[in-house]
């Protein structure tokens, strides 16, 4: 699929931007919408040369990647899980394989190891009967898309659950995540270090937003669902305090104003712009007597 230019994210003037929420947007026709999101906003935490490659190019996939996906349309997609996914038994070479490959390919489907798609099957199993999750999912929908913007960019996310507005607790917004350790350590870690803090504080921003311009006052909390990777398939519900996704938005908004000079510049700076790298010497490295601009490079 080719990809747009990232320019036409820029909302032409004297149209009005897109602000609105979708629960019956496919996967496909959620891509043909060319705006801004979350996933991609916040690799220019890193540079603008960082986000602009990724706008233009998918990240590299992972067996780890093709799990988790085939996870979240188990759980949020399970009627075309069938015609998304297949598997394979045995050694990913040779003739048969490749002649599977290209069929596969042709009639777009996924190919999961014959363990992978075991566990996926165990692991959605266990998702789906947990109690604190049996009560969550009882109602809403599904992979739900949001509209909104950010001065003159559109942009848009996709939710995989939101509950009824009118729901127990509110209009809630829950996302999966997977993770490799179920101890609150090391998701916590996992919290900040993949931005979790700004793309779900995007997501409720934007939700906000969109139900108050249909009238309705939500306050959308927001809760995260660890499932772990291996067996036996832990499960941890985590709800978000809104001043951290408060924080994560306010992180993230001088990188769209950035963004923006960027599109009219049409310049896309790296991580130090035009300046020297900086050497940061740690100082165990050193000895108390070395002066590191002083020193002599001669022998």
């Amino acid at each position: 699929m080719d990809r747009p230019d990232i320019s036409e994210i820029i909302i032409p003037e004297g149209k009005a931007p897109i602000v609105d929420v979708f629960e019956t947007v496919s996967w496909k026709d959620y891509l043909k919408q060319v705006a801004m999101n979350p996933s991609t906003i916040v690799s220019g935490c890193k540079s603008m040369l960082h986000l602009l490659h990724s706008w233009n190019y998918s990240r590299p996939d992972t067996d780890d990647f093709l799990w988790g996906r085939a996870v979240h349309c188990l759980l949020f997609e399970h009627k075309d899980f069938a015609c998304r996914y297949t598997t394979w038994n045995g050694r990913r070479a040779g003739r048969a394989y490749d002649d599977f490959h290209a069929e596969c390919i042709e009639s777009g489907f996924e190919i999961l190891e014959e363990k992978k798609y075991a566990s996926a099957l165990k692991a959605a199993q266990r998702f789906v009967t947990h109690p604190g999750v049996q009560s969550i999912i009882s109602a809403g929908q599904p992979e739900v898309t949001v509209f909104g913007h950010e001065g003159d960019i559109q942009c848009r996310g996709r939710m995989d659950w939101v509950t009824p507005f009118d729901a127990p607790g509110g209009m809630r917004i829950i996302d999966l995540k997977t993770c490799k350790d179920i101890d609150k350590r090391a998701y916590s870690r996992d919290f900040y270090k993949y931005h979790y803090d700004i793309k779900l504080g995007l997501y409720q921003r934007w939700l906000r937003a969109a139900m108050k311009k249909r009238g309705i006052s939500a306050p959308c909390p927001v809760e995260i669902i660890w499932l772990e990777k291996t067996e036996p398939h832990d499960i941890v519900i985590m709800p978000v305090p809104d001043p951290v996704l408060e924080r994560g938005v306010n992180k993230i908004m001088p990188v769209f104003a950035q963004l923006r000079h960027c599109l009219d510049a049409k310049s896309w700076p790296g991580t130090v712009g035009d300046d020297l790298g900086v050497l940061e010497t740690p100082n165990w490295e050193m000895d108390d007597e070395d002066d590191i601009e002083g020193a002599d490079d001669a022998d």
